[in-house]
């Protein structure tokens, strides 16, 4: 460690470092995220961050040398960037595993910063113990995460017990925020997170000279949608609302009086509204966010009922809400399946049980390894953090949580 170094205070090499990485060609995408929130120098026994500020532990970061602290520094924004400790299914799925999570969380940011600098020109691992592997790369929390819970399972562990001796030391700790900030602030960081790496990327792009990036780890490439609760609510309306027809069998009894004939007007039910739900490991993190509005829908459109069909290689069960049960059917949901997707199952039994509903709204992840699911009634496809994904017939919502 050179003299200059030693003689800063721990604040003063926390600036230095973060000005580092804000200048570094690669690693200036998470300059906006960097400048996010407050750094504080505690007495952790780690290092921590709640989404926004970050804790640095006195005792941990004082031996660390440049590149080290500059590895640790990344790693707590790289938590931030990804919004780990602030997505409300995150938070959700992290209470159920909480140390498998900050394991997959940790091998989802240490290969971020290794991909970014394979040799080790700007960056040192502080530590020997960190969750590197390079199968994981760039792969998903919840992808990781999945993973990690089959092989525990496997082994005959429980991944949602506590560590065993000879699993090592975290390196750092993972917090969710619930304590320090309401829901809508959380929201409201996420979204700041969100024009911060927008940010953050147009810098990196002109410190490259180049007016495009390498792989888009954040997804920054991708435009601006609109939200994917609006898009749910238009298709839903637009499909499911009373229809106004006209017809002149019976003609209009008010006007034949008067020897005019004119047709009389009616409104159609409403109808049955099927909702196909992929089963598969990766979507149970998301089944509540999603049917929370699919119930809010549902109770201003009011369809005839609301039929939950679960699948996965085949259609594992269903379940049927009425009126009375929108308000609830996030609480009342028994998915049932789990393996494999093949939505062309679902086809097939909704033409074998005859169901006529007036429109199939599908939530996958957009990973199929089955049969297209191709049907003539209206589809909107509502595909999770799955860019690539051309639905088979119908339309395709991207949404991303």
């Amino acid at each position: 460690m050179s003299t200059s170094w030693e003689r800063l205070t721990l604040h003063e090499r926390i600036e230095a470092v973060n000005t580092d990485c804000m200048r570094h060609k690669d690693f200036a995408s998470l300059g906006g995220v960097i400048m996010m929130g407050k750094v504080q120098i505690t007495d952790h026994k780690t290092a921590c961050t709640n989404g926004l500020d970050v804790h640095y532990g006195d005792e941990f970061i004082a031996p660390l040398n440049r590149k080290q602290l500059r590895y640790l520094v990344l790693h707590e924004n790289g938590h931030k960037g990804f919004k780990h400790c602030t997505l409300p299914e995150y938070k959700r799925i992290s209470k159920k595993y909480p140390r498998l999570s900050n394991q997959a969380m940790d091998y989802v940011i240490n290969g971020f910063i290794e991909e970014l600098d394979p040799r080790f020109v700007f960056v040192e691992r502080p530590s020997q113990g960190l969750c590197v592997d390079v199968k994981y790369r760039g792969k998903s929390f919840i992808e990781i995460l999945d993973e990690l819970v089959t092989k525990e399972e496997k082994d005959g562990r429980d991944p949602k017990g506590p560590a065993e001796p000879g699993d090592g030391e975290p390196f750092d700790e993972h917090i969710d925020g619930d304590g320090e900030f309401s829901p809508e602030e959380q929201e409201e960081i996420g979204k700041k997170v969100d024009d911060a790496l927008r940010q953050g990327e147009m810098l990196a792009k002109r410190l490259a000279g180049q007016s495009a990036g390498g792989r888009d780890i954040f997804g920054l490439k991708q435009a601006r949608e609109t939200d994917w609760r609006d898009a749910l609510r238009d298709f839903i309306q637009t499909i499911c609302v009373g229809d106004e027809q006209s017809r002149f069998c019976p003609p209009n009894k008010r006007l034949l009086a008067s020897g005019f004939i004119m047709p009389s007007h009616f409104s159609e039910t409403t109808g049955e509204l099927l909702v196909a739900c992929d089963t598969s490991g990766s979507m149970s993190p998301y089944y509540s966010a999603l049917f929370g509005e699919v119930a809010r829908i549902c109770e201003t459109v009011k369809p005839d009922l609301v039929r939950v069909v679960w699948w996965d290689t085949a259609v594992c069960g269903e379940q049927v809400f009425k009126a009375g049960d929108y308000g609830n059917i996030a609480g009342l949901l028994k998915p049932k399946g789990g393996g494999g997707t093949d939505p062309g199952c679902l086809v097939r039994y909704v033409a074998a049980k005859q169901y006529k509903p007036k429109a199939i709204v599908w939530l996958t992840d957009g990973y199929l390894d089955g049969s297209a699911g191709v049907t003539s009634i209206p589809s909107l496809w509502g595909v999770i953090n799955n860019a690539s994904f051309k639905p088979p017939s119908g339309k395709v919502l991207r949404i991303r949580v």
